[in-house]
């Protein structure tokens, strides 16, 4: 015991110390060394496509991690999202089910989706995805827009109104906010007297 501060003192001595290689808590493996190249593949891609690099090299820089980490679901996404600039529908969707596969509760992988599925005129399953984004982020803004455009293609004219209003609780300012109003305004003068 230390005198001054009486502090408990122990004396593990130096024999041994270096037999530790590494600490890890039981039942946590380390990552397998493919997992952590893939997760290098992934930023690179990241860092290409924020500092403007050629669309075939961070195209290619996603692909890689998904060779190597066929999980890596932020990888799925972002080569679906560049596909879907490409205007390669097909290839994004397969791309967003591909992250979906791996994490099923991606919200962004389902509002991605659920974009794919509306452009293709795919609105119940457009709706599905959208509710599955909400169900996994309930303030997830553009879902509840998108949601609400594809409830009113579909004529639900009610549902369209919750959707609206939830999305004007998230976001009262941007320019998106004035249409959401303009929107919901037109509902209500079309939805019995207004009720919701």
């Amino acid at each position: 015991m230390e005198a001054l501060t009486g502090q408990l003192m122990l004396d593990f001595g130096t024999s041994g110390g270096s037999q530790v290689r590494e600490f890890r808590p039981r039942g946590i493996e380390p990552e397998h060394p493919k997992t952590l190249e893939a997760e290098l593949w992934f930023q690179r891609g990241l860092d290409l496509e924020e500092s403007g690099g050629e669309i075939k090299e961070v195209g290619e820089a996603y692909q890689r991690a998904l060779e190597l980490n066929p999980n890596a679901a932020g990888a799925w996404v972002n080569l679906g999202t560049l596909r879907y600039r490409e205007d390669d529908l097909r290839e994004a969707e397969r791309c967003y089910r591909g992250a979906l596969q791996a994490s099923p509760e991606y919200a962004l992988a389902h509002f991605n989706l659920g974009n794919i599925c509306e452009e293709g005129g795919r609105l119940e399953e457009a709706a599905v995805h959208y509710d599955q984004a909400l169900e996994l982020n309930p303030v997830y803004a553009d879902a509840h827009y998108n949601l609400a455009l594809v409830c009113e293609r579909s004529g639900e004219l009610m549902r369209a109104a919750k959707h609206w209003r939830a999305y004007l609780k998230i976001d009262q300012t941007s320019p998106w906010a004035g249409i959401a109003r303009q929107q919901l305004s037109c509902l209500m003068t079309v939805t019995r007297g207004g009720a919701s």
